[in-house]
């Protein structure tokens, strides 16, 4: 890895006559896995805009879970080569955010990183007495001596984050300390400078600017959130109110292709029914963690991310034995309150959003990089010193995420229970909660207290079956003959209710009653006429109300005026 190189192809002599641009250095960008390419992508605009260098892509396929890397590479227009060809060719620099594989044998500078938040993980073995060996005798991936020398030798590079890693680089392999750089976190850099894009980012995951956004953050393994609470983002969603709190799921990509895609998708189905905004495994996660009010996370760098940028951060579980003393997950492990899951969850949500302490997590921000807002610049620095050319005269870019690169998936919500309270005769609070996902006995919503609102083409036979209230759409003509043909076909269902492309709500109660209302401002939430109904059910059907013809409901911070109007009388 200190051979030095001569040529490579696009090279600085002799290119084929197919190459157009005549670059003077070429680069290899080793990717190990999907991880690796997400880190690589706030790596690789040092070189932005500099004809001189060319870029070719490898893949060694070394790890265990890969994701299909050079499909995915070939797709974004990366010129890929095989590993073989990777370590027989010659290059002016090689760049790797992994340390496994024969890097050593690649004939070009080396230099290294790590692919997350520093270097945070003690290394896996499958042998019985590594993993009986006490904590503080084990490696640390990426910053000991087994991972960094090869007969005695050290990449050229080793890119740290802070100076704290150097000490501990100077502790676990001192020969490599010569080639140690501080240069920070490029990824934390560009998360500082999108703050402002935060209410894009909202947007984009359709998190209204009054609600709460709660993002459940999970590395990968038996030890993580997911391995060890696998229920827990069902059991946040049944315990928030669904108009006061944004839930999204941030699930490593590790996780992602181990299982598949479509089965990660499957497992969460009645989450993604229940409002869930699920992050894939690509893209937008750093925009998600900026638009956060709370993260609840564990020992991988997504939490670690949070917690620097001063978000409340909770942990549902951070396994000591996975964490290397010293590290910033460490630190994280040490300060951060503990999420109690055998607890109810809503309470410890709010009180973490409304009673977090800034300060609290100063320390782990310091440990996430020296240097922050100057990764470009000195990453940059040291590849040119590497590749012995002089930097480009313009200064080194920090490209912001951008919203557009935040997709989620979700679906829409489709059932509900609700709770409405009155205030008086004409004031009226709701409360709605997801119905596709049951809460723990005595958390969330009690089915007792509440009615159980469906869309009348719910997937699930149980919640369309019994519930209450059932929405479904009609034209005006036809509306009434509409809801009196799915009182028939319901029995459970007290109202069926429909909104009317010209905006009027219009509800039949089992009794033959009809009645409509308006509403200002328009209710455009999901599932919206079935709160209207629920006031119709309650001054129509349980008779506890008088029927004042002008209410107004709240809902979470939204308050709607409700014009209700008795239109037909009871069938004979």
């Amino acid at each position: 890895m200190r051979r030095p190189s001569e040529t490579a192809e696009p090279n600085s002599t002799g290119h084929p006559h197919w190459i157009t641009v005549q670059s003077t250095r070429t680069v290899l960008i080793v990717v190990h896995t999907m991880t690796a390419w997400n880190r690589l992508a706030d790596i690789l605009p040092i070189f932005e805009s500099d004809r001189r260098i060319q870029l070719m892509f490898t893949f060694p396929n070394v790890s265990h879970v890969t994701g299909d890397v050079e499909r995915q590479l070939a797709a974004d227009g990366a010129v890929v080569i095989p590993w073989a060809r990777a370590l027989s060719d010659k290059f002016d620099l090689a760049l790797s955010v992994h340390h496994s594989g024969d890097l050593h044998s690649i004939s070009a500078p080396l230099a290294v990183m790590s692919h997350g938040i520093g270097y945070t993980k003690l290394a896996r073995s499958e042998k019985r007495e590594a993993r009986s060996e006490k904590r503080e005798a084990r490696s640390v991936y990426g910053l000991s001596r087994d991972w960094l020398l090869h007969d005695g030798i050290a990449p050229d590079a080793i890119i740290l984050p802070n100076e704290q890693d150097r000490k501990r680089l100077a502790a676990s392999a001192p020969e490599a300390l010569p080639h140690a750089v501080v240069a920070g976190d490029p990824c934390l850099d560009r998360m500082l400078a999108s703050r402002s894009s935060r209410p894009e980012f909202r947007g984009a995951l359709d998190a209204p600017p009054d609600s709460k956004l709660v993002t459940v953050s999970s590395t990968w393994g038996p030890k993580s959130l997911l391995g060890q609470y696998p229920e827990l983002i069902d059991d946040l969603l049944s315990e928030l109110s669904c108009d006061e709190h944004v839930v999204a799921a941030i699930v490593h990509p590790n996780a992602w292709f181990a299982h598949g895609p479509y089965q990660v998708r499957l497992w969460l189905a009645n989450a993604l029914r229940s409002g869930l905004r699920l992050i894939p495994p690509l893209s937008g996660w750093q925009q998600t963690i900026v638009a956060s009010d709370v993260v609840v996370g564990d020992f991988g760098a997504v939490t670690g991310y949070a917690a620097a940028l001063g978000i409340p951060t909770l942990l549902a579980t951070h396994p000591r034995d996975e964490v290397a003393p010293d590290s910033i997950m460490d630190l994280l492990g040490r300060t951060a309150p503990t999420l109690h899951t055998s607890q109810p969850l809503a309470e410890q949500i709010t009180k973490a959003a409304t009673e977090f302490d800034p300060g609290a997590l100063t320390g782990v921000a310091a440990l996430a990089s020296s240097v922050p807002g100057e990764s470009a610049h000195l990453l940059r620095s040291e590849a040119y010193r590497l590749l012995n050319l002089p930097e480009p005269d313009h200064s080194a870019v920090v490209i912001p995420y951008e919203a557009s690169g935040l997709t989620p998936t979700t679906d829409r919500l489709r059932a509900c229970r609700i709770a409405l309270t009155w205030d008086s005769d004409t004031e009226a609070t709701a409360v709605r909660w997801p119905a596709d996902v049951t809460p723990a006995p005595r958390r969330g919503a009690r089915s007792t207290d509440t009615l159980l609102a469906a869309h009348a083409d719910h997937p699930r036979r149980d919640i369309r079956g019994n519930a209450d209230i059932v929405v479904v759409e009609c034209e005006t003509e036809t509306a009434h003959a509409e809801l009196e043909k799915l009182l028939q076909d319901r029995p459970a269902c007290s109202v069926a209710v429909t909104t009317t492309p010209d905006g009027l709500t219009v509800m039949r109660f089992r009794d033959g009653r009809t009645a409509r209302a308006e509403t200002v401002p328009a209710i455009d939430m999901p599932m919206g006429a079935a709160l209207v109904a629920a006031i119709g059910h309650d001054r129509l059907v349980s008779a506890t109300r008088s029927d004042t013809a002008h209410i107004h409901l709240t809902i979470g911070s939204r308050r709607i005026a409700v014009r209700l109007s008795h239109i037909g009388g009871r069938d004979r």
